[in-house]
C-alpha cells in the first residue's frame, strides 16, 4: 500500500515538473514558429470536419430540399398495387383536426400523356410530340402553405384557387428548360416547341378504359432539384377530380407538415388510425429512396478516408517539431536528468506541449466551423446540380474528431520524446 502511494506521488511530482517545463518551453519559444504549428492543427480539424461535411452535405442538402419542397415531415402515399389511400377523406379530417399537425397538402395523382400541340397526328416522319407524365391535382393554397410551391415558379405564374383550363409543367419535361435536353438517353421524351402560353391536349387514360382530354394552356414552368417537381405537371385539385371518373374522393398523397421530432410519433398514430385500410405511411426519412442513402453512406467513408490523410500529415508535423527540439536540447535534457528531474517529467513536458498545439488549434477549428463556415453554408449553399449543399457539422461529431486529433497529437508528442530521453545522461550531456 506504501509503495503505491509513493507512485503515485511521484508521478504527480512529474506532471507537476513536467507542466512548469512545458509552460516555461512554450513562452519562450518563437512565437511564429507557435502560431504556424497551432496554424497547421486548426487546418487538421477544419479538414476532419469540413471535408466530411461538405460531402454529407451533398446528399443531405437533397434530403432537405425533399422534405420542405414535396413530402413534408409525414407523407401519406397509396399502398403498393392501390390506386388511391383508402379512407383518405376521414384521414383527412383526422390530421386538420390533430393539435400537432401545422399543415397538409392533399394532392389528387393521375397519369396523363401530354400532346405539344392541339392535332393529334404528327407531321410526316415526325415522332409525335408527346410525352407520359403525372398529373398533380393540388389545392394552391395548401400546398403553399406547406412548400412554398410559388417559389419554384421559374417562368409564367402560379396556379391560383378556382382557376380552371391553367397547367404547370415541370422543367425536366420541356425541352427547352430540360436539364437532360442535350442528353442522348433512349426512352427519354420531352416536350417541344412549348413555352408559357402554348396550349397542349392533355389525355387521361383510366382503368375502366375511359380516355378523357382537355386542351390546356400553359401557365407556368415549375422547376427544382426534387424530382418530384420538375417531372410532374401540375393543375387545381377540383378540375382534376372533374376529369377522373371514378375515385373522386379518394387522394393519391398528402403530405404533413409538423416538427422533425414529432414525425416518427405521428406517422405510427396516423397507422394507428387506418387500421386495416391500406396506404403507405412513411416520415420523409424513410420516403428518400434506398439509393440515396447508399450514396449517403459512400460519402461519408469518402470523407473520413480524406480526412485521415490529413491526420497523418499532422502528427508527421507534431513528431517532427518535439523531435527537432528534443534533439536540439539534448544535452539540456541530460543536465535535467543529472540533476535529478526524472525521465517521466521530462516526457510529460513534451507531451503536455503537444497537447497544448492540438487544444488550442481544436478550438480554433471548432470557432471556424461553426462560427463561420456553417452559418455561411446554410445562407448560400453550394449549387450542385442535384441539391444545395450545406455543412453537416454538429458538436457530437466534431467532439469525436477532436478526441481523435489529441489522442494523435500526444502519440506524435511522446514517442520522440521517449526516444530522446532514453539516451544516456553522460552521453546526453556531452553531445555524444
Amino acid at each position: 500500500m506504501k509503495r503505491i502511494s509513493q507512485i503515485k506521488q511521484e508521478l504527480f511530482n512529474a506532471v507537476r515538473v513536467g507542466w512548469f517545463l512545458a509552460y516555461h518551453h512554450i513562452r519562450r519559444s518563437s512565437k511564429w514558429t507557435t502560431v504556424l504549428i497551432v496554424f497547421i492543427m486548426t487546418l487538421t480539424l477544419l479538414n476532419l470536419v469540413v471535408v466530411s461535411g461538405l460531402l454529407l452535405g451533398l446528399i443531405t442538402g437533397s434530403f432537405e430540399a425533399f422534405k420542405e419542397s414535396y413530402s413534408g415531415e409525414v407523407i401519406v402515399t397509396s399502398a403498393p398495387q392501390h390506386d388511391y389511400i383508402e379512407n383518405s377523406q376521414n384521414l383527412i379530417s383526422y390530421l386538420n383536426n390533430h393539435p400537432n399537425v401545422k399543415a397538409t397538402s392533399v394532392r389528387y395523382v393521375a397519369g396523363a400523356q401530354l400532346l405539344g400541340t392541339l392535332a393529334d397526328l404528327p407531321g410526316k416522319d415526325e415522332r409525335p410530340n408527346k410525352i407520359s407524365i403525372r398529373l398533380v391535382g393540388i389545392d394552391p393554397t395548401s400546398e403553399e402553405a406547406l412548400t412554398g410551391f410559388s417559389r419554384f415558379v421559374v417562368k409564367g405564374e402560379t396556379l391560383v384557387e378556382g382557376e380552371e383550363g391553367s397547367i404547370l409543367i415541370g422543367a425536366n419535361m420541356i425541352k427547352k428548360y430540360s436539364s437532360f435536353a442535350d442528353a442522348n438517353i433512349p426512352g427519354l421524351d420531352l416536350l417541344n416547341d412549348v413555352d408559357v402560353g402554348s396550349r397542349i391536349k392533355v389525355t387521361i387514360s383510366t382503368t375502366g378504359g375511359t380516355v378523357i382530354k382537355k386542351d390546356f394552356r400553359i401557365k407556368g414552368i415549375v422547376k427544382s432539384k426534387v424530382d418530384e417537381i420538375s417531372t410532374r405537371a401540375f393543375i387545381t385539385d377540383k378540375e382534376l377530380k372533374r376529369l377522373i371518373p371514378v375515385n373522386k374522393e379518394e387522394v393519391q398523397e398528402i403530405a404533413i407538415k409538423t416538427d422533425d421530432l414529432y414525425a416518427p410519433i405521428l406517422s405510427n398514430e396516423i397507422k394507428f388510425f387506418m387500421g386495416s385500410y391500406s396506404a403507405r405511411i412513411q416520415t420523409s426519412g424513410e420516403a428518400i429512396p434506398s439509393f440515396l442513402r447508399n450514396i449517403e453512406t459512400t460519402m461519408g467513408v469518402l470523407g473520413n478516408a480524406l480526412s485521415s490523410f490529413a491526420l497523418v500529415v499532422a502528427s508527421i508535423t507534431i513528431f517532427i517539431v518535439v523531435f527537432i527540439n528534443a534533439v536540439t536540447k539534448r544535452k539540456f535534457i541530460g543536465i535535467m536528468k543529472g540533476i535529478g528531474v526524472s525521465p517521466i517529467a521530462i516526457e510529460f513536458s513534451y507531451i503536455f506541449q503537444a497537447l497544448f498545439y492540438g487544444v488550442v488549434g481544436s478550438i480554433v477549428g471548432l470557432i471556424i466551423t461553426f462560427g463561420v463556415l456553417k452559418p455561411y453554408f446554410a445562407a448560400y449553399p453550394i449549387n450542385f446540380p442535384f441539391s444545395d449543399g450545406i455543412l453537416v457539422a454538429t458538436p457530437e461529431s466534431a467532439g469525436i474528431r477532436v478526441v481523435i486529433l489529441l489522442v494523435v497529437t500526444l502519440a506524435a508528442g511522446y514517442i520522440p520524446a521517449k526516444l530522446i530521453v532514453r539516451k544516456n545522461t553522460l552521453d546526453a550531456i556531452l553531445g555524444r
